[in-house]
C-alpha cells in the first residue's frame, strides 16, 4: 500500500472513530474514564514512530499501525475536547464554563477538593507603561486570562499542593516591565491522589502587551479581546485551548505550538486573518478562509485589511479551529 493509500485510510477511519465518539456522547453511552486515556497519551508517539519506521521500509505491517494510529489519536484527542461543553456562543461571548463550575472546586477527575495553597499577586501601574511583557509558566491546571484590572497585573493561583511566585523587572532604559509568574520549584507531594491547579489572570488594558505562555496539560481560556496584544506565543502539551483575540492592534502576531491539543482562536469579522499551519496529523477547521498554499490560508480581502492577525499554528496531533466573531 503506497504512502498517499495510507494516509486516506487514517484520515478516513480518524473521522469515522471520532465522529462516533461524539455520537455516543451525545446519545449517553460513553462511561469511559477519560483522566486513564489522557495519561496514556505518549502511546501516540510510540505508535507514530513506528508507523513511520515501517512506512519508510515498505513493510505491510504499516497498514496495521495505520490503522492503530487511525483509532488511538481521535480517542485521545475526544479525551481532553470531548468531556467539555462549548464555552461561548455564536457571537464569540463567553456563556457556560465547565459544568462543575461553581463555587467549590474540584480536581482532574471532577472530584470535590480543597485548594488549600493560595497565592495573590498584585504589580501596581507604574506611571505611563506603553508596553508589557508577561511570561506565564502554569503546568498542569486551569487558566484564565479574561478580566481587567487597573493594576498592572492581579494574579490568583490555588492549588492542592505547591506554589507559585511573581517576579517584576523593568528595563532601566525603557520601563517597559516584563512580568513572570510560575510555579515554585521543589518536591510537591500529592495527598491522597488529588491534585488541582487553578490560575486567574487579570491584565491592565492600557499597555501593549507581549504575552507568553506555557501550559503542560489541562484547559486555558484565554479572552485577550480587550486588550491590545502585539505578540501571543502558546506552549502546550495536551491540552484543551481557548483563545479570543481583539482588534486593538494593527499587527498580532500568534505563534502556536501544541502536542496533543484542541485550540479554539476566535477573530474579529473586521480584521484580515493569516494562518500558516505546520505540523503534522492536524484537524483543521478553516472555514471562511482561502487556500493560498498547501499551508497557507488567509481570510478574502487580507492583504487590503488594516488590521491584521498572522497565526503560525503547529501542531502534533491536535485539532485546530479558527473562528469570526
Amino acid at each position: 500500500m503506497t504512502k498517499a493509500m495510507n494516509r486516506g485510510l487514517f484520515w478516513g477511519i480518524f473521522f469515522v472513530t471520532i465522529g462516533l465518539l461524539f455520537l455516543a456522547r451525545n446519545l449517553g453511552w460513553l462511561t469511559i474514564e477519560w483522566e486513564t486515556i489522557r495519561n496514556l497519551w505518549p502511546v501516540l508517539l510510540i505508535l507514530a514512530g513506528i508507523n513511520l519506521i515501517l512506512e519508510r521500509r515498505g513493510s505491510q505491517a504499516a497498514v496495521a499501525t495505520t490503522v492503530l494510529l487511525a483509532i488511538a489519536a481521535p480517542v485521545a484527542l475526544f479525551s481532553f475536547v470531548g468531556r467539555n461543553h462549548n464555552r461561548w456562543d455564536h457571537d464569540g461571548n463567553r456563556w457556560e464554563q465547565r459544568s462543575n463550575d461553581n463555587d467549590d472546586d474540584y480536581d482532574d477527575d471532577g472530584d470535590n477538593v480543597e485548594l488549600s495553597n493560595v497565592s495573590k499577586f498584585v504589580e501596581a501601574m507604574e506611571g505611563e507603561t506603553p508596553e508589557a511583557v508577561l511570561k506565564f509558566g502554569g503546568g498542569a491546571g486551569q487558566f484564565t486570562i479574561d478580566e481587567t484590572t487597573t493594576n498592572l497585573i492581579d494574579a490568583e493561583a490555588k492549588q492542592t499542593v505547591g506554589t507559585y511566585k511573581m517576579s517584576v523587572e523593568r528595563d532601566p532604559t525603557t520601563r517597559i516591565p516584563t512580568i513572570e509568574l510560575k510555579p515554585n520549584e521543589g518536591k510537591n507531594e500529592i495527598k491522597d491522589g488529588k491534585l488541582a491547579n487553578r490560575v486567574a489572570i487579570k491584565l491592565n488594558d492600557k499597555p501593549i502587551w507581549t504575552i507568553d505562555l506555557g501550559l503542560g496539560a489541562g484547559e486555558g481560556d484565554f479572552d485577550l479581546s480587550r486588550f491590545a496584544v502585539k505578540n501571543l506565543k502558546l506552549q502546550a502539551g495536551a491540552a484543551d485551548i481557548d483563545v479570543k483575540l481583539g482588534d486593538r492592534t494593527d499587527l498580532t502576531t500568534v505563534d502556536l505550538q501544541t502536542g496533543v491539543a484542541s485550540v479554539v482562536v476566535r477573530v474579529p469579522q473586521g480584521v484580515g486573518c493569516r494562518v500558516e499551519k505546520q505540523g503534522g496529523l492536524n484537524v483543521n477547521q478553516l472555514d471562511g478562509f482561502d487556500e493560498i498554499s498547501d499551508r497557507i490560508m488567509q481570510t478574502p480581502g487580507y492583504d487590503a485589511s488594516a488590521k491584521k492577525i498572522n497565526i503560525v499554528f503547529n501542531g502534533g496531533i491536535s485539532r485546530f479551529k479558527v473562528e469570526r466573531y
